[in-house]
């Protein structure tokens, strides 16, 4: 039915436009200089028609090349787009199995219509460092750092991580700081502060990056404490180093209420009082700190340390044997003390207590000199070899001469 109204109507139109021309064919003059064009009003709009229908099929015409031209273009963008994050993939895979120099030619080769190459970059650095290509690595660096405003944080940890992993811990400090200006605190930048201040042995700034390392959750907890134990045992190592009795004091004082009360702390602290001559300091800090927690190591050192009062220091140890009857370390320490006070049958008493408690080569090395000097000396002998053994230094068995008249 549409198609028989088309032909009816596109008739009728025909017929109305022959009566038309046939009427009145109308009259059209054009002159432009000595030329003139003249034709009948129907065949300009003929012309005029043929014009039109000439532009618009010009115009489609170059509409479509430029899409066709477009798609082409795309085709050829999406190519060269796959190639490379192809080509950048591969190229990841390669550095993480450690294939360096094929990592970098594939993270190269994959900066071609890359629009975003920062990660190419970098990790080219990486693999030109792991090769000992120390020029490539800053020429890749270099070129990172332009891809981006954004990109001098990632470029200055890249440097400084491969600074440290060099040993040039002065050149990543300085890095390094610059970028924690630049950067508020950056995570990763504390992170490898940590390891550069330890590696210089900076415990003071060690000790100052702390609290930033658990506000951002940097390390866990206990690895957090472990370093400030370690910073703070540095210190005191510095502090002893210029065989400065007050020096010692003044960082002990400085301490927390908490860190006072570690033993591994105060036996260091301890240590370095007695090995710089002021034995009744140690004394007293020893005596506090096995009052509050009690500590092996600790009470093992109270026996060889010289208080300002020795029968007094005699007492108070003995004053903890009631709480703490079998403690091997305890009864060790005892005898020590009963010889430094001179009394011999007590020393013997309680290293003999020792002993049967808890066998070691440094309580029959006690026994051994003891009894030698007391001339029990068939004793003393067999104290001295039963701690070589225990030792692991026993003599072989090998004959020996006999004593005359045995």
């Amino acid at each position: 039915m549409k198609i028989f109204i088309a032909v009816l109507l596109t008739l009728a139109l025909a017929a109305g436009l022959a009566a038309a021309i046939q009427h009145d064919s109308g009259y059209i003059l054009i002159a432009y200089a000595q030329t003139t064009i003249e034709m009948t009003i129907w065949v300009g709009v003929a012309v005029l028609a043929v014009f039109m229908f000439l532009l618009i099929f010009a115009f489609v015409s170059l509409r479509r090349g430029a899409k066709v031209s477009d798609k082409i273009g795309s085709f050829w963008n999406d190519r060269k787009a796959s190639r490379g994050r192809s080509h950048t993939t591969l190229g990841m895979i390669a550095f993480i199995e450690g294939n360096w120099a094929k990592s970098r030619t594939l993270l190269t080769d994959a900066l071609k219509g890359s629009e975003a190459p920062l990660v190419n970059y970098l990790l080219a650095a990486r693999a030109s460092h792991a090769m000992g290509d120390a020029s490539a690595s800053r020429h890749y660096l270099g070129l990172a750092e332009q891809t981006s405003a954004k990109a001098s944080i990632a470029v200055a940890l890249t440097q400084a991580e491969m600074q440290v992993d060099k040993g040039r811990l002065e050149e990543a400090l300085a890095t390094l700081t610059r970028a924690r200006r630049n950067a508020e605190r950056h995570p990763s930048v504390l992170s490898l502060l940590e390891k550069v201040y330890s590696g210089l042995r900076d415990w003071n700034s060690l000790l100052e990056l702390l609290p930033d390392l658990r506000k951002h959750n940097i390390l866990p907890p206990e690895k957090i404490d472990s370093l400030e134990r370690q910073a703070l045992m540095g210190q005191l190592e510095q502090a002893a180093q210029q065989s400065d009795v007050s020096g010692v004091q003044q960082w002990w004082k400085h301490l927390s209420r908490a860190w006072r009360r570690d033993a591994d702390l105060t036996l260091a602290y301890c240590r370095k009082l007695e090995a710089l001559g002021d034995h009744p300091a140690a004394e007293k800090v020893l005596r506090i700190a096995l009052k509050q927690n009690w500590s092996t190591s600790l009470v093992t050192l109270y026996g060889l340390i010289v208080g300002s009062d020795i029968s007094r220091q005699l007492s108070t140890a003995e004053a903890w044997l009631k709480e703490y009857p079998e403690d091997a370390a305890l009864l060790l320490s005892l005898g020590r003390l009963s010889l430094r006070n001179e009394l011999w049958g007590k020393a013997k008493d309680y290293f003999e207590r020792c002993y049967r408690r808890s066998p070691s080569a440094e309580v029959c090395f006690e026994l051994g000199r003891l009894l030698s000097n007391m001339n029990d000396h068939a004793e003393a002998e067999r104290y001295t070899r039963e701690g070589m053994q225990l030792q692991g230094q026993a003599l072989p068995e090998l004959p020996q001469p006999q004593l005359a008249g045995a």
